[in-house]
């Protein structure tokens, strides 16, 4: 009878809240520096996608911006009919050219190609240093020769403190996928994939919603949709000067 209230009552209470000891506890300091590095490398390598996915999306936002701001003064200029007066796509123009000049700015001061490899580089010298030291406890358990860990602490440091640091994100992200070492289970887990991917797509909602105007501001002008119509369109009809 307990090990029926056990296997059904207990065990998926403590995984649906995961009551369980998260982190796995280990008493050997090599095998401690080597769970350590394994997560720092997941982080950095982490760092290093992510770093390239902004320097990927940040170009794929000036595109987009300079395609629209190309194709408006084209079509204001075809002689079609335009549900927006000119000052509206004067504005808009002006708005689109700013953008493009702020992300050109952003794209050439962040670095995010050279930050990306330089993470990428750090994480595979943190393997390769793995590696070694995995195979170092391998042959002193046959040998009964002590490792000196001190080198591979200090080998660690200067690997590690070379590219820039990785953020939140990029260790919660890491945790979760390191099944192994972290047994973090039901709402608990849930709740931090959210939480990471909120993190994580937080840099991406301006551009995105400047790109998603963008295209609607353009899909109006062609009659395709009467999204903005109703706003900038009747701003086309209020005089701007009142005579006495």
């Amino acid at each position: 009878m307990e090990c029926l209230f056990d296997t059904f009552v207990v065990k998926p209470i403590v995984w649906l809240f995961s009551f369980q000891l998260e982190e796995k506890q280990e008493n050997d300091p090599a095998q401690k520096l080597l769970n350590s590095m394994r997560i720092t490398a997941k982080c950095r390598f982490n760092a290093s996608i992510r770093l390239g996915r902004s320097s990927r999306y940040s170009f794929l936002t000036t595109t987009v911006l300079s395609l629209g701001l190309i194709f408006m003064p084209l079509y204001q200029n075809s002689g079609l009919t335009i549900p927006y007066g000119d000052k509206v796509l004067s504005m808009l123009q002006i708005f689109l050219a700013v953008a493009v000049l702020v992300y050109s700015v952003v794209i050439g001061t962040s670095k995010y190609d050279l930050r990306a490899a330089a993470l990428d580089r750090c994480g595979v010298g943190i393997k390769g240093l793995i590696r070694k030291l995995r195979n170092e406890i391998s042959e002193s358990k046959d040998s009964g020769v002590s490792i000196n860990l001190e080198k591979y602490h200090a080998d660690y440091h200067e690997i590690s403190t070379e590219p820039e640091n990785h953020v939140r994100v990029d260790y919660v992200f890491a945790v979760l996928e390191s099944r192994a070492d972290f047994k973090i289970t039901g709402l608990k887990r849930l709740f931090l994939l959210g939480k990471a991917y909120a993190m994580y797509s937080i840099p991406y909602l301006i551009p995105t919603a400047m790109m998603i105007f963008e295209v609607l501001f353009i899909l109006d002008i062609l009659g395709v949709t009467n999204c903005f119509t109703g706003v900038f369109g009747i701003a086309k009809s209020i005089p701007t000067t009142f005579s006495g």
